[in-house]
């Protein structure tokens, strides 16, 4: 019996890059400018807990913030110590996420708060963290760091 090795579906799409600041994070970074940030160091416990914190100045839930239009009005603004989330594991550890680039916060995944064990299950769909973009015209951002290996699928002929 011979196998395939075949890119999964996300580094078809998606080239998968680093933080250069934050080893616990990587970059799903499509050809169109925008980013998804996943959890590139799974915890080995279930994730119980996803805090999406509070914004210094408005004192909001980031998962809740609306966002419109093409110029993504409402967007927060983020630097790259920014805090996205802080998440619980069950055996007590705590781990923050940071975004690790300059851009603008368009989403949260809120099925985080109902599923949290997604960032450690399906780290690259449904347990993805937030999505980022750059501004018009801009493509990729500093703080990416180097390529990482696209994750391999084996089927078996």
């Amino acid at each position: 019996m011979s196998g395939h090795s075949y890119a999964s579906v996300v580094d078809r799409i998606y080239s998968r890059k680093s933080s250069e600041l934050y080893d616990n994070i990587a970059y799903l970074h499509h050809p169109s400018g925008v980013t998804v940030v996943v959890l590139r160091n799974i915890p080995e416990s279930e994730v119980v807990e996803v805090d999406f914190g509070t914004t210094k100045k408005h004192g909001a839930d980031r998962s809740t913030n609306q966002v419109s239009g093409k110029g993504k009005k409402g967007a927060l603004i983020l630097q790259p110590d920014s805090k996205l989330c802080t998440f619980k594991c069950k055996d007590g550890s705590e781990h923050v996420v940071r975004a690790g680039v300059r851009g603008t916060l368009v989403e949260m995944n809120d099925r985080l708060k109902t599923t949290p064990d997604f960032i450690r299950t399906a780290p690259d769909n449904q347990g993805f963290i937030a999505i980022i973009t750059y501004g018009a015209g801009v493509r990729e951002t500093e703080g990416m760091g180097d390529d990482l290996p696209p994750k391999r699928l084996f089927l078996k002929s």
